[in-house]
């Protein structure tokens, strides 16, 4: 248990050094196929590539915003009374015209009562996007339980992911909300 959880907190960590240093990088052409693999169904889903072409790169701008993802989770499994609900939610974006690949997560210990868990996550983000008007976003979330890390492992477990959805970059400065109502 203590190597899964070492090797989540690794990934997580890598997660973030590539997304920051994806956002000011040089554009230059992309390795491999652009795409994300969805969780729900275990598909890779790849992205457009534009083509390169000698003109030159449009203006990029930066927009800035926060997602804010409000979790309700029904706990109907047999997991201990005792044991942390864990809320993650993550935003990916792959700018068109510039092939730079974003990816945000932020992730709450949920709070509990009875059978019912509650927890708020937000994600504020500043992008520099060239095709911030066709670019769009994709929208999913994690819970799992437990998500405390000890000696020895803590059974039963329980983990449940979903795309929520995809859709526009939101307007410069905007909070864009979203409302998960789950059971686990």
């Amino acid at each position: 248990m203590i190597t899964k959880k070492l090797f989540c907190t690794i990934a997580i960590l890598l997660s973030f050094a590539v997304s920051s240093f994806g956002q000011n990088g040089e554009t230059k052409k992309p390795h491999g196929i652009l795409g994300y693999l969805d969780p729900a169904t275990g598909v890779f889903h790849t992205l457009p590539v534009p083509d390169a072409s000698d003109d030159a790169a449009p203006a990029a701008a930066v927009t800035t915003g926060k997602f804010v993802f409000s979790f309700t989770i029904t706990i109907d499994s047999s997991i201990a009374t005792s044991a942390k609900i864990g809320c993650s939610a993550s935003a990916q974006l792959l700018d068109v015209s510039t092939a730079n690949l974003i990816e945000e997560e932020a992730a709450v210990v949920a709070s509990r009562s009875g059978s019912t868990a509650t927890c708020t996550v937000t994600i504020p983000y500043s992008w520099t996007l060239a095709s911030a008007s066709s670019d769009k976003v994709t929208l999913s979330y994690v819970i799992s339980a437990p998500v405390e890390a000890s000696a020895s492992a803590q059974y039963p477990q329980r983990l449940s992911s979903q795309t929520l959805t995809t859709i526009s970059v939101p307007k410069n400065g905007a909070t864009t909300n979203e409302t998960i109502t789950a059971t686990i």
